[in-house]
């Protein structure tokens, strides 16, 4: 038996996690004309908390703790729409802790050296040069990056041509350029240790979070928006589409908690529940992002509307560890449990 539902310990995490990002991380924040605010010190300050480490030794200044812990803050980072370099950051440091590089590793939980997210832009994973995007880098610390073969850190050396391209999201930097794939600075091989199942439990941890969110947005809306008199929270089709929302979000986050879960302990179906928590969320993430646009009406088509950055980060998270097909396919490869 798995148990799903979060001791007071993790609550207190989850919660705790949440208090601080709506502090420092505000989606308004995104709006036309926000003031502006320094995602460096945001970056510091979760470091400082010790969240990059979470699921590390102290030996290298993680708190031992596990996925479990990492996956309820990345989705409240998922929440907030906090940078991907802080997911990349703390997958990067559990490359250089399995690749034996302590002085790397220390150096990432502690914030001096911060990781890019990149993406293949075409199924090459194994050639030489290929053509790579690359989220929130600054054009000088690590890239982290996986395929089938296992998981790297790649220095900026190793990243050529890249240039500044347009995101569908425009709340995150891109760049596009050429990484060499025989140049890894650290590489941790698909046998060595299940890094890929990691960061797909806590990708979906972060679409959980854009779900949630937009679920929670849709429905206070739905409260003080007034149609021919009424609040259209009264109308019986916008509570079952709100009531639909949080249906989502329920049944991606169990599977998303199942799927860390099976992974932590080396469970022999843990590829099958990961993949299921990738694809589960990521529809959840897509759905919920396409209703909170329409529930507003035609604020929700409005850069001043903050629904919308719901949607575009979830095909962001989308593209990584393989798109919504990919992780259907690879569901059903996998030899299921129940027979």
């Amino acid at each position: 038996m798995w148990d799903l539902l979060l001791n007071d310990d993790e609550k207190m995490i989850a919660e705790a996690a949440r208090e601080y990002l709506a502090g420092e991380l505000p989606i308004e924040r995104l709006r036309p004309n926000a003031p502006a605010f320094d995602p460096e010190s945001v970056r510091a300050g979760i470091s400082e908390l010790g969240w990059i480490g979470v699921g590390l030794p102290e030996s290298v200044g993680g708190s031992g703790l596990g996925l479990v812990e990492e996956t309820l803050i990345q989705r409240e980072c998922g929440r907030f729409l906090a940078s991907p370099s802080i997911l990349a950051s703390v997958l990067g440091a559990h490359v250089a802790h399995q690749a034996g590089d302590a002085t790397l590793a220390s150096e990432i939980v502690g914030g001096q050296v911060c990781v890019g997210l990149a993406i293949l832009s075409r199924a090459d994973a194994g050639a030489q040069g290929s053509s790579v995007y690359a989220f929130d880098w600054n054009g000088r610390d690590p890239l982290l990056i996986w395929n089938d073969d296992g998981m790297g850190l790649f220095d900026g050396s190793a990243y050529s041509d890249a240039a500044p391209a347009e995101c569908l999201d425009e709340s995150v930097s891109m760049h596009e350029g050429r990484l060499a794939f025989d140049r890894p600075r650290c590489w941790v091989g698909a046998g060595e240790a299940p890094l890929a199942q990691r960061a797909e439990v806590l990708l979906a941890a972060r679409l959980v979070g854009l779900a949630g969110h937009a679920c929670d947005l849709a429905g206070e809306y739905a409260k003080v928006r007034e149609q021919y008199g009424k609040i259209i929270g009264s109308y019986q089709a916008v509570k079952h589409r709100c009531a639909d929302m949080a249906v989502r979000v329920r049944l991606a986050w169990y599977q998303t908690n199942l799927a860390s879960l099976k992974v932590q302990a080396g469970a022999a179906d843990a590829a099958l529940q990961v993949a299921s928590a990738k694809l589960v969320a990521a529809e959840a993430a897509h759905e919920n992002g396409r209703a909170g646009i329409q529930l507003h009406g035609a604020i929700g088509w409005q850069s001043e509307c903050d629904a919308h950055w719901f949607l575009k980060r979830a095909f962001l998270y989308d593209q990584a560890g393989g798109t919504m097909n990919e992780q259907a396919g690879r569901v059903i490869a996998e030899p299921s449990p129940l027979w």
